[in-house]
Parts: structure tokens; C-alpha cells; sequence
């Protein structure tokens, strides 16, 4: 379920996309790492927390669990470099602990995380390209696949089903102790992408190449007895990047606007077979991020060059999250609701934070 969706983005595309001041965030005041700065939103209230980073350095949240107790992401050093990091909730603030990995790579990431507190993601290596990774909750590390070589994306919120891309462009699935398992394209030699996964590892969302064009268009992965079905959700440009339990997906389309390549909207693929645009919320163009079971989304929304994070559903509408620093930033997941609260994540600020916010029902 949670796992961060744009396996191919950059981050130096983030920080040029998130680099610039935006009147649309708030200054929150200054708080030690871990601990919450609290702003108002226009619906409830919101806390933004600077999660801890290394000592000198930064990183970023990518996911979260359900349950809001444990995020996945990476923090890089004052040498330069990238660290797979867990967030912890201890004691009433976030601890930081950064993961191991294999001595063969350079460094590695952590994209996704379970409701038992497995993390997946995978490591990068100059000679031998990405190996999929699973964390266990005290950090030991098992290789996923057969001498495979992929990048994670998700991994399933009740099984250790982990999802993503191999090095060839295959859309895979991994699990513990097999060999990864192809999901199908929609051509056959075409492009494919698997970035969300449901609770139970059976609806598996993502981007794959249509006939006649090398650009993603959103598809969905169904598991019918003990096969995999690919439908494509969407005739546009777009993936979806975001999956809650019972697989309703959440990602963007493509649509015509005055800016040369269109605009991106973000959209909701209900497991039902149904689906919502939610249009550019505000900005210039939007993409939805996560959504958790109640169907809360969380994403992007970008205006004039910055980002705003935002939080949408149904009964709160559009919450634009305080930002720390007076930057742009991003929200990548979101937990479920508890007692009227839920904690999304992700990073904004100049250089990136990673980012923690709690917001609380009016």
C-alpha cells in the first residue's frame, strides 16, 4: 500500500519543481527536528514536524503506515551520501534510524512501507545497477528476487508483496524466498510500471506504454485465480501512484491546457470501476499522491513554479498543509484516521526536509 509513486523522477527535478517561495504556504515557527510546529490550515488543524535528518544533511519521507507510527524514506550524510531511513514515533517524538545495505552498493532507499513495520525499497550500485530490498522491523536485510535487478516502488500493507520496475522495464512484483513474478503490459515488448498495491497484494496500480506511443497511460493489475489481468483506466497520459486497502487507486491524467506538454490533474480509480478528477486544486496542474481508507488523497498541487501540499476528501475538501520554511513541498502518503486525526508525509524546504504533518478533524 504505501510507497512512493514516480520511480523515474529525479530529485533534482523535485527541488527545481519545489525550490520557489508560494503565498499559498504558511511559516510555521521553528521547532527542534522530530517535534511538531503547529499552523491552520482553512479545515481543522495541522501540525507540520521536521522529521531528523543525519547530522548537517536532509532527506525525505516517501510513505507511511496505516497506523501512522512508522515512515519509510532517505537521509543523505555530510559526505555526500544516501541512506535508507526509518521514522519511528518514540516517546511522544520521530527517531530517525538509518538501515543497512549491501556492501557491493553505494548507497540505497527506502520507498515503501507495511503495517509490521517492513520496509522495501532497494539499493544502487555503479557495477550492478538495483536490487530490491526488504527491512524487517530490526533492520535485518533479505535481497528480494533471483540475482534480479528492479527498483521498488510499494509494498502491500498486509503481505510481503513488494512492487516496482526492472532494470529492462518490466512491471514485477517480489516477494521473500521467489523469483519476482512479470506482470503483463498492455503490448507485448511494451514499457510497464507498478507503483501501488493494495492491502492484500491482489489490485496493483501503475503506468504502461499503449500501442503506438512510448508515454505511460494509467493501468490497474487485477489478481483473478492466480493470474494476472491488466486494464488500462485511462486513454491519457498518466499513472496511478497510490493504492489504499481495498485498491482504490489514486495518480493524475494528462490534459490539454496552454503549457506545450498539458497539465497534469490528479484522479481517483475507485476499485468499484469508477473514477474522479479532481482537476488542478487550486493550481496550475495537480498530481494525487496516496489515499488511505476512508479515501482521503494527498499529493501535489503547483503554481507559479511551487508546490503546495495538499490533503482532500469528500467531507474536509481541499487543505492546503502549512509548509516549514516558507518553501514549496510535497506530500507523498497518508495513514489512516484515528480518533480524527491522520499523519501524512513528505518533504518540502530548500534544501528538502522530510516532512511530517498531523491533521486533526475541526
Amino acid at each position: 500500500m504505501r510507497g512512493f509513486a514516480p520511480l523515474l523522477v529525479t530529485l533534482s527535478t523535485f527541488a527545481a519543481l519545489l525550490g520557489c517561495d508560494g503565498s499559498n504556504t504558511l511559516a510555521p515557527q521553528n521547532a527542534p527536528d522530530g517535534q511538531a510546529e503547529m499552523a491552520r490550515p482553512s479545515t481543522g488543524v495541522a501540525q507540520v514536524t521536521r522529521l531528523p535528518a543525519l547530522k548537517g544533511a536532509h532527506g525525505e519521507a516517501l510513505a507511511i503506515d496505516e497506523a501512522g507510527t512508522v515512515a519509510a524514506g532517505f537521509s543523505w550524510d555530510r559526505s555526500g551520501r544516501m541512506h535508507p531511513a526509518k521514522w519511528s514515533m518514540n516517546n511522544g517524538s520521530w527517531a530517525l534510524t538509518t538501515l543497512p545495505y549491501p556492501a557491493s552498493a553505494t548507497s540505497a532507499i527506502a520507498r515503501a512501507v507495511n503495517d509490521v513495520g517492513e520496509l522495501s525499497g532497494n539499493d544502487f550500485s555503479v557495477s550492478s545497477g538495483s536490487s530490491p530490498l526488504l527491512w524487517s522491523p530490526t533492520g535485518g536485510i533479505t535481497v528480494l528476487g533471483c540475482d534480479d535487478q528492479g527498483e521498488v516502488s510499494a509494498i502491500s500493507a498486509e503481505a510481503q508483496i513488494a512492487v516496482g520496475q526492472t532494470r529492462d522495464g518490466k512491471a514485477a512484483a517480489w516477494q521473500p524466498g521467489q523469483c519476482r513474478e512479470d506482470l503483463p503490459p498492455l503490448v507485448i515488448g511494451g514499457f510497464a510500471r507498478a507503483m501501488a498495491i493494495n492491502g492484500d497484494g491482489t489490485i496493483i496500480g501503475g503506468g504502461a506504454t499503449q500501442e503506438g506511443s512510448q508515454g505511460l497511460v494509467p493501468v490497474r493489475w487485477t489478481r483473478v485465480s492466480g493470474a494476472w489481468h491488466v486494464e488500462q483506466l485511462d486513454s491519457r497520459p498518466g499513472s496511478a501512484g497510490g493504492a489504499n486497502s481495498i485498491g482504490d487507486l489514486v495518480g493524475h491524467v494528462t490534459v490539454a491546457c496552454a503549457a506545450q506538454d498539458g497539465c497534469s490533474h490528479a484522479f481517483i480509480w475507485y476499485a468499484d470501476g469508477s473514477s474522479r478528477e479532481l482537476g488542478t486544486l487550486g493550481g496550475e496542474w495537480s498530481v494525487a499522491k496516496d489515499i488511505n481508507a476512508t479515501r482521503e488523497v494527498v499529493g501535489i498541487t503547483v503554481s507559479n513554479g511551487t508546490g503546495t501540499p495538499f490533503l482532500w476528501s469528500e467531507s474536509l475538501g481541499m487543505i492546503a498543509l502549512p509548509v516549514a520554511r516558507n518553501h514549496g513541498a510535497d506530500a507523498r502518503g497518508i495513514s489512516d484516521v484515528a480518533g480524527g486525526t491522520r499523519v501524512v508525509v513528505g518533504a518540502g524546504g530548500r534544501p528538502f526536509d522530510a516532512l511530517l504533518w498531523t491533521v486533526t478533524n475541526p
